[in-house]
């Protein structure tokens, strides 16, 4: 007897949903912080002098600002994934810096409003790292299908590339053929 309902086509849904999923909402995140810190970056040029003073600055929260919801946009595009989630990485594991230089800051180990407010980045970080391996673990498993694929239709055209990004002469012996110099 079939049921309407089974667990596996919810799980089997809930895998092809994950990865899009998280790779929209990460960029949502980047687009709606970046978006706050550049229409006030009073409120973060406060946080930085308390814990980063060199940082402290409306030109670098502007900065900061603009790499957010530019990296937004482009998680939410699908463009550059594994690069602009390490970019995000980079921009989540400065914020958590603030519990080790200044935790006084953040209350740690007994969290404060700003603790707990900054303390959400571990899980975006988290989030970052996943978008990164998922986007990684893609790019890799079309490599290898078109590598596959080529060798076996014996089309050339599909030539795999080697580790430093250039293509496998599959050149005939004699023939003279050009290659990036390493």
């Amino acid at each position: 007897m079939k049921t309407l309902f089974s667990f596996k086509t919810l799980f089997s849904f809930a895998e092809r949903l994950a990865g899009p999923l998280l790779r929209i909402s990460l960029g949502l995140v980047l687009l709606w912080i970046g978006s706050l810190h550049l229409q006030n970056p009073q409120s973060i040029v406060v946080l930085l002098s308390m814990s980063l003073p060199f940082l402290a600055f409306s030109t670098f929260v502007y900065v900061l600002g603009a790499l957010e919801v530019i990296a937004g946009v482009l998680l939410i595009a699908g463009l550059w994934v594994r690069y602009v989630a390490l970019l995000a990485l980079v921009l989540f594991a400065g914020t958590l810096t603030i519990f080790v230089i200044a935790p006084a800051v953040t209350g740690f180990p007994i969290l404060n409003l700003t603790g707990q407010f900054l303390l959400k980045d571990i899980v975006l970080a988290s989030a970052a790292i996943t978008v990164v391996a998922r986007d990684a673990a893609m790019h890799e498993a079309k490599r290898a299908q078109r590598t596959h694929l080529a060798s076996r239709s014996g089309d050339h055209t599909l030539s795999p590339m080697n580790s430093e990004g250039t293509q496998v002469n599959d050149a005939v012996p004699g023939e003279q053929t050009h290659s990036r110099p390493s």
